[in-house]
């Protein structure tokens, strides 16, 4: 019988699944802080969750064609900021919660955890540089904090993708 090279997801590759989402959100969210900023997108709409007192403000497609909005418009450049924010603190703390469901030999507990506190403390870091309407200092921490977790993820990633010493050849 031939064998197929196929095989079932083991749990070290669903954490390293749940590890390059984060880190691709964590990315997308960069990218579109790096719009906030560029913008200045930070001064308007100075409340949260809600923005002009709606989930998604009304002027986010003011712009035609409806891609430029997606760079030009302070309105939906700051929404598609919170919400890249939102899906990356859920999936981080979603990949710490499966990851201590895992041996810690597969997956290391420091990194696992520094992902976790970072991930919440960018996110509580940026709604209040947002509500104190970008003071220099907070936009600067900002800045460093998602650095810093970017950092934890690549780390996190780097290590769930080495193989265990423990494991041996192939």
């Amino acid at each position: 019988l031939h064998k197929s090279s196929h095989s079932f997801p083991t749990r070290r590759s669903s954490d390293l699944r749940l590890t390059i989402a984060a880190t691709a959100l964590l990315a997308l969210t960069i990218l579109a802080g790096g719009f906030v900023a560029g913008l200045h997108a930070g001064l308007d709409y100075n409340t949260f969750p809600l923005m002009d007192g709606r989930v998604v403000p009304a002027e986010y497609a003011r712009i035609s064609p409806f891609l430029r909005n997606l760079t030009e418009n302070i309105a939906a450049v700051q929404f598609n900021h919170r919400l890249f924010a939102t899906l990356t603190v859920v999936v981080a703390l979603a990949t710490v919660a499966m990851g201590y469901r895992a041996p810690a030999s597969t997956v290391p507990r420091g990194p696992l955890v520094s992902l976790g506190i970072l991930a919440c403390a960018q996110y509580a870091l940026g709604v209040a540089t947002l509500l104190l309407v970008v003071p220099v200092s907070l936009g600067t921490a900002h800045q460093v904090g998602a650095t810093l977790l970017l950092t934890a993820a690549v780390v996190l990633l780097h290590a769930i993708r080495r193989p265990s010493e423990a494991a041996g050849p192939g």
